[in-house]
């Protein structure tokens, strides 16, 4: 079955739903209105045997929304111009809309040839050829047609044929997409959506998700060219009878894949005006048709080229549309109807411009304003997800599965250019650039504060690491401690050669604080209580255990539980030799053996827990495997 969709263009009353009706047998004007006023208002469909799906569009001025919904799926054009009346305004529009589309493919239809004579052709193929001179149509074939009497259909249908048969493949991602363009109840089936298939396939009884909304619905049954079939693919109109969440359902909702694409009110885009529109002005408001969708919107501008007529914006909309890089668009204005020109969305999920940022946010726009998908990805990697972009994530940017998107990163030079980290990928740029920031925050961190040995992991994230993911930023120091560029101990990081620099007050400070812990046993003064007994603010206080944990002095359970290292070191003993005579402990037991309370011993245990020293088991501890034994000393006491 064919994979191509064949979409008219033209002028209102240039012939083309007769033109259709001519080459299929179907009537693509459906509706009563269209019945009744003899023009076409909506979109129409018929299928040209199995070579072809065909799309009836409107060619009134003020349906070019309509048209545009046609448009936007087709692979090629038939350019319908009437011999009595040769190109009109929407002609041209509609020529213009179909090149900012990206369609590449077509040929001119003259309609009406019985109404004109032979000289009269010749004229108007001669202005149609001026007009199409610098599209995609300049080489196309021009058939000569009447589709009342049938002259030269016969002809038209056999060189579309040809034709059709050589277009090159759809370019295809691999993520089914199918914006709707029409929603309806059947009698005794229920809800029926139709549309045409953009990329990936779609098997009966598959799961979808309604973009945007996010509503699920699942395939009852498929149709394509009139018969029911198990699957459709690519470059296939579908009517999708669907069961579930269906309220919701209209003209401009895509259905896709759970988790694969993702809605978006802010896209950055490439936008090229037309001759005839008037300059664009930062913040103005225009009408955005993205697919099968149209919603109103603000221009942000980053950089402007009057001469060419090309710039780079953010579009900020007031509802979401489904995009991908690479789509399509066409831009109009807000009122009075005009249509101003289209492009590609570069980014469909740009992030909110900020003065600073319009330098980086161009250089990116340029970068991502490419034919090849695998340039995208890879600047989109370098430049835009400087911290870090999760592979989903990306894979969903660019409308691509996963596998596609890594296989993109993949293809960098040198080879480990993109980094892989925990389900990320970053640039080892960036990732280079990120160690050095740390090293720049650990440094001054060190200057503020000489007498520290160290600083924690939150501490030298700095504010323009706050967009590094925690598995990528965790590798960031793993690899600068395994180059001994940091040194870790425990939960704190230090430059290698720094030593704590205390001042004579504080060390005095030190060992009362370390002498008030170590004679609290294992029931230590709090915080609080050392800052009533030694008369000190609390936050000196805090300060200063935080100083003696980091010199390897106290041990910390938790925010406020601070030991004496050698306490600490012989309750884990204890709590290890009691094993030798039971095979469990209870809290309370060790609470006893501890000489402590359950304040302490709680958390105690926990920490025990993790370290594998001991086992929870109900309201019990066992000997856990990595619990070593312990042989009593002389003079060892019950407790520590």
């Amino acid at each position: 079955m064919a994979r191509v969709i064949v979409g008219t263009a033209g002028h209102i009353d240039h012939g083309k739903s007769t033109l259709v009706y001519a080459l299929t047998g179907t009537d693509p004007d459906r509706l009563p209105e269209e019945k009744r006023r003899g023009i076409t208002v909506d979109l129409g469909y018929a299928f040209f045997g199995d070579a072809a799906a065909i799309i009836d569009v409107p060619g009134h001025e003020r349906l070019i929304r309509n048209m545009v919904a046609g448009a936007a799926t087709i692979d090629f054009a038939l350019l319908v111009v009437a011999a009595d009346d040769g190109i009109m305004p929407q002609t041209t529009e509609h020529l213009e809309i179909l090149r900012l589309l990206g369609v590449r493919h077509g040929a001119v239809v003259i309609t009406k040839c019985d109404a004109v004579e032979a000289d009269w052709l010749d004229l108007v193929e001669e202005q149609i050829r001026s007009t199409v001179a610098r599209t995609f149509l300049w080489e196309a074939a021009v058939f000569r047609v009447d589709s009342l009497s049938g002259r030269g259909i016969p002809e038209l249908s056999g060189a579309l044929t040809t034709l059709l048969a050589a277009l090159p493949p759809r370019d295809d991602r691999g993520v089914f997409r199918l914006p709707i363009d029409r929603v309806f109840t059947v009698k005794g089936r229920g809800t029926v959506i139709t549309g045409t298939v953009l990329a990936g396939s779609l098997h009966k009884d598959a799961k979808l998700a309604v973009l945007p909304g996010g509503d699920e619905t699942r395939v009852k049954r498929i149709e394509s060219h009139g018969r029911e079939v198990e699957q459709v693919v690519a470059g296939q109109r579908a009517a999708l009878n669907l069961i579930g969440a269906t309220e919701r359902l209209e003209r401009g909702r895509t259905l896709t894949l759970p988790g694969r694409l993702k809605a978006t009110s802010r896209l950055k885009i490439a936008l090229e005006l037309l001759p005839s529109a008037t300059a664009l002005k930062d913040r103005q408001r225009v009408r955005f048709l993205i697919g099968t969708q149209e919603v109103i919107g603000r221009l942000q501008l980053l950089q402007r080229n009057d001469e060419e007529r090309r710039h780079y914006s953010n579009i900020l909309l007031e509802n979401e549309v489904t995009a991908a890089w690479g789509d399509h668009f066409i831009l109009r204005r807000y009122s009075p109807l005009e249509t101003l020109g289209g492009g590609r969305v570069l980014d469909p999920a740009a992030p909110r411009l900020r003065a600073r940022d319009v330098p980086r946010e161009i250089e990116l726009a340029k970068a991502l304003d490419t034919p090849h998908l695998r340039d995208a990805v890879l600047a989109y990697v370098h430049l835009a997800a400087r911290g870090g972009a999760s592979i989903e994530d990306g894979a969903a940017l660019f409308g691509v599965l996963p596998a596609i998107f890594m296989d993109h990163c993949k293809s960098a030079a040198p080879p480990d250019a993109v980094m892989e980290i925990g389900g990320y990928v970053i640039s080892r740029g960036n990732f280079e650039e990120h160690g050095r920031t740390v090293r720049r925050a650990l440094a001054e961190l060190h200057a503020r504060t000489p007498e520290s040995t160290g600083f924690g992991r939150a501490e030298l994230r700095a504010t323009e690491l706050s967009s590094v993911p925690d598995v990528v930023f965790d590798r960031i120091l793993q690899r600068l401690v395994a180059d001994g560029q940091l040194r870790q101990e425990g939960g704190f990081y230090r430059e290698p050669n720094r030593r704590m620099v205390v001042t004579p007050a504080q060390a005095e400070l030190m060992e009362r604080v370390a002498s008030h812990l170590a004679s609290g046993g294992f029931a230590p003064p709090s915080a609080s209580s050392l800052s009533e007994t030694l008369s000190r603010p609390v936050a000196e206080i805090e300060k200063t255990l935080v100083f003696l944990v980091r010199a390897g002095r106290a041990r910390r359970l938790g925010t406020d539980l601070f030991f004496d290292t050698q306490q600490f070191e012989r309750a884990t003993d204890a709590i290890q030799r009691s094993f030798d005579s039971a095979n469990e402990l209870s809290v309370s037991e060790a609470a006893k053996l501890l000489s402590s309370s359950r304040k302490y011993v709680v958390p105690f245990l926990e920490y025990l827990d993790g370290q594998g020293i001991t086992v929870r088991s109900g309201n019990v501890r066992l000997r856990g495997r990595k619990a070593k034994t312990v042989t009593r000393e002389a003079g060892d006491g019950p407790t520590p």
